[in-house]
């Protein structure tokens, strides 16, 4: 590994910060630079707090703005301290990319963290710069900390058309001819589209989101740990969630985070009771109508999802991206060693992990 400078002249002006003015800032680069990421926003970051898991942002700071930085998780199971970006490090120019490393190693050591990790905003056609100097660091590909959400996969719904948005009659011609007709048709419902913003508007959202979990048996995070952060993130204008209500009731909800110069599907809910009135297809149509309003690049449609939903997404016709994926590097050695022994069964047996840590903690 390179030997790392400790915190010298030329590193002085980084900062590790949590300070309202700072965090402002670096979500407002976060949702506009093509380079950011929804994960790298306050909101998301603060969302693993019902954890147990920090977070601090990593700023170089010049002029009182903020030239590249690093938003990290700070992961603690008793004494194994683990430090993750979950997109990053965010780079104005790539000059900084070898500064910016050995920030983040001498601030992980200085935390005593047994290993760090980062997921380097880049894709597969654009890496050779990267893993150069991640090499140089004895950085690994692989992934440590299974159960942070690390993006690599995005299916992409262009805006825009020979450099201009696209119309709402360029956007129907883009995709298959059911997401069309499904469009269409649900335009012709009376159906209101609303802006979840009130606490009691977000949760009931959320209920569209947690019915149809449990209709189609997945796991969603409970309201009472998401609720903090969900709220504050609307406000923040990070998240975004709209409803489509019919006759007084509202019928269907959808989540989407905003960063990197794209809005991201979430999540989303449909109650089909009062029949098939096309709200999947109608509420993915306003979120990308938001997105071309907020002047951003891409929608993100995401990748997954039962069958069925990997088909909805596909009448998209999204264009599936892929990052590089993540990279860790190894502190401690025999922390790592037992980390990576204990951590699957931690993972397996949750309440015994929970009782041994109130222990140790």
């Amino acid at each position: 590994m390179k030997e790392l400078s400790e915190m010298s002249s030329k590193l002085n002006n980084w900062i590790w910060t949590k300070d309202p003015h700072w965090i402002n800032q670096w979500d407002l680069i976060q949702k506009e630079s093509p380079n950011g990421m929804f994960t790298q926003t306050s909101s998301w970051l603060g969302s693993y707090k019902e954890y147990g898991i920090d977070f601090e942002l990593l700023l170089k700071v010049e002029n009182d703005q903020i030239k590249a930085g690093f938003g990290n998780l700070i992961f603690k199971i008793g004494p194994f301290l683990g430090y993750i970006c979950p997109w990053g490090p965010f780079l104005k120019t790539e000059e900084n990319l070898e500064e910016s490393i050995d920030v983040f190693l001498v601030r992980a050591k200085k935390l005593k963290a047994f290993s760090a990790q980062i997921n380097p905003p880049i894709f597969n056609d654009n890496n050779e710069f990267w893993e150069h100097s991640l090499s140089s660091y004895q950085f690994k590909k692989g992934n440590i900390f299974r159960k942070i959400y690390l993006p690599q996969d995005f299916n992409l719904i262009d805006l825009k058309e020979e450099g201009s948005f696209k119309s709402d009659i360029q956007l129907l011609k883009s995709f298959s001819e059911n997401a069309k007709r499904n469009i269409k048709a649900g335009l012709k419902i009376q159906i209101e589209m609303l802006e979840a913003k009130t606490p009691e508007e977000i949760r009931t959202a959320y209920t569209c989101f947690e019915s149809n979990a449990e209709r189609e048996g997945y796991s969603i995070r409970n309201w009472s740990d998401i609720k903090e952060s969900l709220i504050e993130g609307v406000a923040k204008t990070n998240y975004q969630i709209l409803m489509a209500k019919h006759e007084g009731e509202v019928l269907g909800a959808i989540w989407t985070a905003n960063g990197g110069c794209m809005k991201s599907y979430i999540m989303g809910g449909v109650d089909r009771s009062k029949g098939d009135l096309k709200l999947g297809h109608l509420l993915q149509w306003f979120s990308i109508k938001s997105a071309i309003e907020l002047g951003f690049n891409f929608y993100n449609i995401s990748v997954g999802g039962s069958d069925g939903v990997v088909r909805f997404k596909k009448s998209f016709y999204p264009t599936t991206k892929t990052s590089v994926g993540s990279y860790f590097v190894i502190l401690t050695s025999w922390k790592y060693v037992i980390f990576n022994s204990v951590f699957p069964f931690f993972e397996r047996n949750k309440r015994v992990a929970a009782a041994i840590l109130k222990l140790i903690r």
